[in-house]
C-alpha cells in the first residue's frame, strides 16, 4: 500500500490545485488535490474530494483506491477495505486494488483471502516489484511454472479412465489422490484457496516435482527343468529343451501383443478422461450464467459426463445442484425435485464431497421446508472448511440466500459479501446482494449490486426482476426504466423460466397500477409521453383491464409461486386496499410459511391501515411461534409495539433481538437508542447508538441515522461540542441523509455567531425534504 513520494506544496501550488478542482469537479483534478491533502494530513478535505471523485468517475478504481488510502492513513482499515472492494467491483483485475485488498485482508485476519488477492495482483503483472516485495513480506510463495511431465513407458496395469477427470472442487474424504495427468477443472465456488494460483502453490512439494521416468518391469523367465533329476541350469553346455524354446517363442509373441493392447487401452482411458473433463468444464461454464436456459445446458453437459463415468461425484453434484435450483427457484415441479434428490443420493455414495454437492443438499432441505435444518448443517460445514483453509464462494452464497429467507439479513449480507470477495464476477452473488440490501432498505446499494450482476451477465433475469421491483417500490419511480427491464424479460430469447416470466407479468401489473395512479396528476401531453414510455394506457378502465390480464397470465404460468401473491399484495397496498393486500399476503404465507419476508410484508400491510398495529403484532407473534426467533420478525414486533406506544414491550423485543452477543442487529439497537433518548436515559441511549453506528458498517445512510440520533443524545445532555462533532460525523458518513441538516441547524441556532451556517443547513433540509417531518421549523430557521 505504498504511495508515490510526497512533495511539500507551497500555498500557491495548493491554491492552484483547489482552483482547478473547483473549476471542473468532474475532471481528474480531484486526484492531485486529494493526494496533496493526504500528504498534508488534512484527512477531512481529502475524504470530501475523493468522494466527489468517486461520484464523477463511478467506473474507475482510482478514486476509491485514493479514498481507501485516506482511511488507511487514519488506521480505519475496515473503511479502507470497503472502498478497495468497491474499486475491485468496477475493475476486478486492477493490480493496485488487488494488492491493497490483500494487505488489508491479511491485517484483518483473513489470511487466505488476502494471500489469494496478492497472488491475483502478481498474475496481473508478474514483473511488478511492489507486488513481489509484498509476496515476500507476507511469505506468499511466488508461483513457478509447472515442470513438464516426462513421457511414461506404458507397461504397468493401466489407471482407471476417471484418473484424468477434474477435481471439480472436491474435498477428498480419504487421503488425497495422486495428481492426475490432465489439469483439473475449476467449477464455480470451488472449495479450495481463493485463487487457482494459490491452490497450485499450496500443493505438497512432491505433487509438483518432476516424476521419475518409469521403467518397463523386467520379464522374469523361469527356466523349466527337463525330465532328468538334475536341473538343466547345472549342466554346462546342455542344449535347450524344446519346451524352453517354445516358452521363449510364446513370450516373444505375447510381449508385443501385451504392449500393443496396453497402448490401445491407455489411449482409450485418456480419451475418456478428456471427454469427461470437457463435459464437466462445459457444465461449470453454464452454471456460471445463472439462467433457466444455462441450467438446462449444464444438466445436459453433466449427463454426458455420466455417460463417460457413471460414478463421477462431480457430475452428480452438478446435476443435484442444477436440478435443485430448477425445482426451487424456477418452478421445475416434481420431476426436477426427483432428479435433484436422485443425483444427491448418487453423489453421496462417492468418496468425495464437492461444493455443489454440499450446496445442493442445503437447497433441497430448504425447498423441502426444512430451512432451519439446512442452515444449521451448512453453517457447520462452512466453518469446518474454513478451519481447513478451504473457503468456498458457492457455499457462502448458498448460506447467504438461506439466511436471507430466514430473515437474518445482517448475517445474510455478511455471507454474500464474503462470497463476492471470493468470486468477484459471479452474477448470482450480486443478485443475492441486491435482494438482501433491498430488504434492508438500502435501495441505492441494492441497485448498484443488480447493476454489477447485469454487467457480468447481460440481461441476467433475476437482476432484471429485482431491479424492476425495486424501482416500483420507490415513492417516485422511474417508470420508463422499470418498464424497459420488464419488457426485456417478457421478450427474451431464449426465454426465462416460467416462474420468472410469471413474476415479470405480476411486476407488469404493479407497474400499470402505479402508472394509472400517477396519470390523473399529469397534464395531457405528459400523459401521452408516459404512455409512450411504459405502454400503459391513460384511460383508467383500460389500465385496469391490463392489470387483470397480466395477473391472470402470471398465475396461469405458475400456480405454485407464493411470490406472485406477495407482488399482488403490494399492488393492492399501493392502491390503498389494505385488507385485500393483507389477505393476498396471507395466501403467500399459507403456501410457504417458512419465509420471514412474507410475514414482514404482512406486518407492513397491517400497520399501513389506521389501527392495524395490534393485528400486525398478533400476526408477528404467531409467525415467531412457528418459525422461531427470526431477527427481522422480532424487530418488526418491537416496531409494532412501539407504534402502539407499548414502549416496555417494544424494548423487550429489541433486547431479545440482540441477546446473542455474536449476532449483529443494528436496527434493534437504533430503535432502543431512540426510546432511551426519548426517556432521557442518556447513558443507555449512547451505548446502543454507538454500537448501532458500528454494526451498520457498509450502510452509509444507516450509519448517518444512528449518528444523528447520537448527536441528539449529546444535544439533550447539553454537551454542544460533542453534539456538533457527532453531527459532522453523520454528514461525513452520508451527506444525503436529510434529517441531520435540520438537527445540526437546530443545535447551532443557539449560537448567534452561527446564523449563516444555520440558514445554510436549514435551507438544505428544506430543499431535500419539501414534505419532511420538520419542514415548518426548518423553514423558520432558514428565514423563509
Amino acid at each position: 500500500m505504498s504511495t508515490s513520494p510526497s512533495k511539500t506544496l507551497s500555498p500557491t501550488e495548493l491554491a492552484k490545485l483547489e482552483h482547478s478542482f473547483a473549476s471542473d469537479p468532474s475532471s481528474d483534478a480531484y486526484k492531485p488535490l486529494a493526494e496533496a491533502y493526504l500528504d498534508l494530513g488534512r484527512f477531512m478535505e481529502a475524504m470530501v474530494v475523493c468522494k466527489k471523485g468517486v461520484k464523477a468517475h463511478p467506473t474507475a478504481a482510482d478514486p476509491r483506491l485514493l479514498l481507501a488510502r485516506v482511511y488507511a492513513a487514519q488506521n480505519k482499515d475496515k473503511k479502507a477495505l470497503e472502498e478497495v472492494m468497491g474499486a475491485l467491483q468496477v475493475q476486478p483485475e486492477d493490480k493496485a486494488a488487488l494488492r491493497m485488498a490483500g494487505v488489508l485482508q491479511i491485517k484483518g485476519g483473513e489470511q487466505d483471502v488476502g494471500r489469494g488477492n496478492l497472488l491475483k495482483a502478481y498474475q496481473a503483472d508478474p514483473g511488478d516489484p511492489e507486488t513481489v516485495t509484498l509476496l515476500q513480506q507476507y511469505k506468499v510463495e511466488i508461483p513457478r511454472p509447472a515442470a513438464p511431465t516426462p513421457v511414461l513407458a506404458p507397461v504397468a496395469a493401466p489407471p482407471p479412465a476417471a484418473a484424468e477427470a477434474p477435481a471439480a472442487a472436491t474435498v477428498p474424504v480419504t487421503a488425497p489422490p495422486a495428481a492426475a495427468e490432465a489439469p483439473a477443472a475449476t467449477p464455480v465456488g470451488r472449495i479450495n484457496a481463493p485463487s487457482q494460483q494459490a491452490a497450485r502453490t499450496a500443493r505438497p512439494a512432491s505433487d509438483s516435482a518432476p516424476r521419475p521416468t518409469q521403467r518397463r518391469p523386467q520379464v522374469v523367465v523361469e527356466e523349466v527343468e527337463d525330465d532328468d533329476d538334475e536341473p538343466a541350469s547345472r549342466r554346462k553346455g546342455a542344449p535347450k529343451s524344446n519346451g524352453s524354446k517354445m516358452l521363449s517363442l510364446v513370450l516373444l509373441i505375447l510381449i508385443p501383443l501385451f504392449a500393443g493392447g496396453y497402448g490401445f487401452y491407455s489411449a482409450q482411458a485418456k480419451k475418456r478422461g478428456r471427454e469427461l473433463k470437457k463435459n464437466l468444464d462445459a457444465a461449470t461454464e453454464q452454471l456460471k450464467h445463472d439462467s433457466f436456459d444455462s441450467y438446462k445446458k449444464a444438466c445436459a453437459a453433466a449427463d454426458l459426463a455420466l455417460e463417460v463415468d457413471p460414478d463421477s461425484t462431480a457430475a452428480h453434484g452438478y446435476l443435484a445442484y442444477a436440478y435443485a435450483i430448477r425445482w426451487g427457484e424456477h418452478g421445475g415441479g416434481d420431476d426436477a425435485r426427483r432428479q435433484a434428490e436422485e443425483h444427491l443420493a448418487a453423489a453421496q455414495k462417492g468418496k468425495e464431497l464437492s461444493s455443489h454437492l454440499i450446496a445442493a443438499q442445503a437447497l433441497i432441505k430448504t425447498y423441502s421446508g426444512d430451512g432451519k435444518g439446512a442452515l444449521a448443517s451448512l453453517e457447520t460445514q462452512v466453518k469446518e472448511l474454513n478451519d481447513q483453509n478451504k473457503a468456498s464462494s458457492l457455499l457462502y452464497l448458498t448460506l447467504g440466500l438461506i439466511q436471507m429467507n430466514a430473515g437474518d439479513l445482517e448475517r445474510a449480507r455478511d455471507s454474500l459479501e464474503r462470497a463476492q470477495a471470493l468470486a468477484p464476477d459471479d452474477p448470482r452473488v450480486y443478485a443475492g446482494l441486491g435482494a438482501v440490501y433491498r430488504r434492508l432498505g438500502q435501495d441505492n446499494t441494492a441497485w448498484k449490486n443488480y447493476d454489477f450482476a447485469l454487467r457480468y451477465e447481460k440481461d441476467h433475469p433475476e437482476s432484471l426482476l429485482g431491479r424492476s421491483l425495486l424501482m416500483l417500490e420507490q415513492d417516485e419511480p422511474n417508470y420508463a426504466v422499470a418498464s424497459r427491464d420488464i419488457k426485456k424479460l417478457l421478450e427474451a430469447e431464449p426465454p426465462p423460466s416460467p416462474r420468472q416470466l410469471a413474476t415479470a407479468q405480476l411486476a407488469r401489473s404493479l407497474l400499470i397500477a402505479r402508472v394509472a395512479l400517477a396519470m390523473p396528476s399529469l397534464k395531457p401531453d405528459m400523459q401521452q409521453k408516459m404512455t409512450e414510455a411504459t405502454g400503459v394506457p391513460a384511460d383508467p378502465a383500460k389500465a385496469k383491464q391490463e392489470v387483470t390480464k397480466a395477473e391472470e397470465t402470471g398465475f396461469a404460468l405458475d400456480k405454485q409461486n407464493p411470490e406472485l401473491n406477495l407482488i399482488k399484495g403490494r399492488r393492492l397496498l399501493a392502491e390503498g386496499n389494505f385488507d385485500a393486500a393483507a389477505e393476498e399476503i396471507r395466501k403467500a404465507i399459507r403456501a410457504d410459511g417458512s419465509r420471514a419476508q412474507f410475514h414482514v410484508e404482512l406486518a407492513k400491510a397491517l400497520m399501513g391501515k389506521p389501527g392495524g398495529e395490534k393485528e400486525a403484532s398478533e400476526a408477528l407473534v404467531t409467525a415467531l411461534k412457528t418459525m422461531g426467533d427470526s431477527p427481522k420478525l422480532v424487530v418488526m414486533l418491537g416496531n409494532a409495539y412501539r407504534r402502539q406506544n407499548k414502549l416496555d414491550d417494544a424494548l423487550a423485543q429489541y433486547q431479545r433481538a440482540v441477546k446473542d452477543p455474536k449476532a449483529k442487529n443494528p436496527e434493534a439497537r437504533l430503535a432502543m437508542g431512540a426510546i432511551y433518548r426519548e426517556r432521557s436515559d442518556w447513558d443507555k441511549a449512547k451505548d446502543q447508538l454507538e454500537k448501532a453506528s458500528q454494526e451498520f458498517f457498509g450502510q452509509p445512510d444507516r450509519v448517518a441515522n444512528a449518528l444523528t440520533e447520537l448527536g441528539r443524545v449529546y444535544q439533550g445532555k447539553g454537551d454542544a461540542a460533542k453534539a456538533d462533532e457527532t453531527y459532522q460525523r453523520a454528514l461525513q458518513a452520508d451527506e444525503n441523509y436529510s434529517p441531520v441538516y435540520y438537527f445540526y441547524a437546530q443545535l447551532l441556532s443557539k449560537d448567534a455567531k452561527q446564523s449563516g451556517k444555520v440558514k445554510t443547513l436549514a435551507a438544505e433540509y428544506v430543499r431535500r425534504e419539501p414534505k419532511g417531518e420538520f419542514l415548518a421549523d426548518a423553514q423558520r430557521l432558514a428565514g423563509n
